[in-house]
């Protein structure tokens, strides 16, 4: 599975953003990918002008056509691959992460994208397209990004309940029930879904779910003895056909 080259933002955009991804590809052949949904959103840019294409299936339906992307929440694994020379920056946001800095309504960005100039006024579009497309060192172009993404952090105090609702979704590592959201937040139910759908794109049991199973597979990745059944329990399913 290609797995991207990843850099952190500075301290003053980890509470937006997870992290940078780089995947630089010099191939002559296809390189297939398949990743599971990960709870978050992002922005995909294919920087180089060489030739190279980037098919992209989710449930055997082609998903991205076009880029510079805005991309939303997931909610199926996300397969396909990769031909030629290309080298891709990815942006991957915190659930939160891309309501708070552009003000977006996640809930139609769920299994699908859009152009990001639509979701970005021109002149900053222009700017970091330029910086971006012009200059290949990963640096120059992660400085670039460092840049843009300062300009967006709010003046405001965004959601604060939601926020305490989310991490207890991670403390709990999935492992929740609405009433429990419900009491975390202070929430009415319909009020923490129409929340959920737009400010994360996904409904809370739904995302609660997707970040359990999350939390499975990083399990799998650091447990080197643990049975599967052991990994269920651990990660609070009821049992292993669960």
């Amino acid at each position: 599975m290609i797995r991207p080259e990843t850099y952190l933002p500075p301290p003053e955009l980890r509470k937006y953003i997870v992290e940078y991804g780089v995947i630089h590809m010099d191939l002559k052949k296809m390189e297939p990918f398949f990743y599971p949904p990960t709870g978050l959103s992002g922005f995909l840019f294919q920087t180089n002008q060489v030739e190279g294409q980037f098919n992209v299936r989710i449930q055997n339906k082609d998903f991205l056509v076009q880029h510079p992307l805005a991309v939303g929440q997931v909610t199926l694994p996300v397969s396909g691959e990769i031909i030629g020379d290309v080298k891709f920056l990815l942006v991957f946001f915190h659930p939160l992460g891309m309501y708070e800095l552009f003000g977006v309504n996640m809930a139609p960005l769920t299994n699908s994208a859009i152009l990001l100039s639509n979701l970005i006024q021109d002149d900053p579009y222009n700017t970091l397209i330029d910086q971006l497309y012009s200059n290949q060192r990963t640096q120059h172009q992660i400085n670039a990004l460092n840049t843009f993404f300062r300009t967006r952090i709010p003046e405001d105090y965004f959601p604060v309940k939601l926020e305490r609702v989310l991490d207890f979704v991670h403390e709990q590592k999935g492992n929740v029930s609405i009433p429990d959201l419900e009491q975390i937040g202070f929430y009415h139910r319909k009020t923490l879904e129409r929340h959920f759908r737009k400010m994360v794109g996904l409904a809370p049991k739904e995302y609660a779910r997707i970040y359990q199973f999350k939390s499975l597979i990083q399990l799998i990745q650091s447990s080197n003895n643990m049975t599967w059944s052991q990994l269920a329990v651990e990660a609070g399913y009821y049992d292993l056909s669960h």
